[in-house]
């Protein structure tokens, strides 16, 4: 409630109407010269890419809208603060995507081809105990995981030390960490592989085998010549999908260790384990200079474009499949 006219109004507060005061405006807006002034200091805010700015780089909160086209696909790929991290994140994020899918397939079919004797005792249950890790959600799965690494008390790190002295800094070098997330991740995918591995493992024909006996060949060649690319027609298709999947993978990376060991020198919040989706959600939500919510979008769309590509390979690689399967 106020009193008078402005600028020597009085206003009464609203929560102890016997107190009165008055109040003077900080800032204003001069139209002539578009800036906005601290009546207090006299400092001139300059507006500068949707912000007022001080001459010594201090702004003023909350900016305005601007129209800025393609600006921040532009920093992406030219800034050298902003392209450095950009590249080392989309390079771990493929290794990472690849080692996952290549890691819990060659495990998940070895298992499947030792688990393929019907002579072996007690198969379904041990096959059916394979699937504990893929039943139980990541979000349990992980802060387990973390527990277990643990550098003081986590029961990996304990045995480790008992046996080789110590014990690697799983969450503080960018190399040990990465090997952790791998680690998780082959314990989570492994189980999945193996299902579809013995799936399509049954679904071979047993004539071809016979006829390979005949002729001498040795288990190793058979499962080279015939098995594997037999296989490779069924479980193709998956497994780019699969990388796919693990392209985004947004639940290890954070859960284990939000992304950390954090990189230094860098203009935006980045960690040597971040992938692509990590490292947008952080520069989205979780930095500490401000949410970049424009540059997170734009690192979204190529995000986007990447698994287009990834998806117009995978149909053409099932339609190569599927015409070797008539062929074979």
């Amino acid at each position: 409630m106020e009193f008078g006219i402005a600028p020597d109004a009085f206003r009464v507060s609203d929560k102890q109407l016997g107190q009165a005061a008055k109040f003077q405006q900080l800032y204003v807006y001069e139209p002539e010269t578009d800036v906005m002034v601290d009546q207090a200091t006299g400092v001139e805010y300059t507006p500068v890419e949707g912000t007022f700015t001080a001459p010594d780089g201090s702004t003023l909160r909350p900016g305005f809208r601007v129209v800025i086209g393609a600006d921040n696909f532009v920093r992406l790929f030219t800034s050298p603060s902003l392209r450095g991290p950009f590249v080392l994140v989309f390079i771990w994020t493929v290794v990472f995507a690849a080692l996952s899918v290549l890691l819990t397939f060659v495990m998940g079919l070895t298992l499947a081809v030792i688990f393929d004797v019907p002579e072996m005792p007690m198969r379904g249950l041990l096959r059916s105990l394979l699937l504990i890790p893929y039943a139980i959600p990541a979000f349990i799965s992980v802060p387990i995981w973390v527990g277990l690494f643990n550098p003081q008390y986590g029961a990996v790190s304990v045995w480790m030390t008992n046996v080789f002295g110590s014990s690697p800094p799983w969450f503080s070098d960018p190399i040990w960490s990465k090997i952790g997330i791998l680690s998780i991740q082959l314990w989570l995918g492994f189980p999945y592989m193996f299902v579809i591995a013995t799936g399509a493992l049954q679904a071979l024909p047993t004539d071809i085998y016979e006829a390979a006996d005949i002729d001498g060949a040795s288990a190793w060649h058979k499962f080279k010549s015939m098995t594997l690319p037999l296989l490779m027609i069924t479980m193709g298709p998956l497994l780019v999908a699969s990388f796919a999947f693990n392209f985004n993978n947004f639940v290890v990376i954070e859960l284990f260790n939000e992304g950390g060991p954090p990189m230094s020198g860098t203009s935006t919040p980045v960690g040597w384990t971040d992938i692509l989706v990590t490292y947008t959600y952080r520069i989205a939500f979780s930095s500490g200079r401000g949410a970049d919510l424009g540059y997170a979008s734009a690192i979204t769309v190529v995000i986007f474009a990447i698994l287009v590509v990834i998806t117009f390979f995978q149909f053409r690689y099932t339609d190569m499949l599927e015409e070797a399967s008539e062929n074979v």
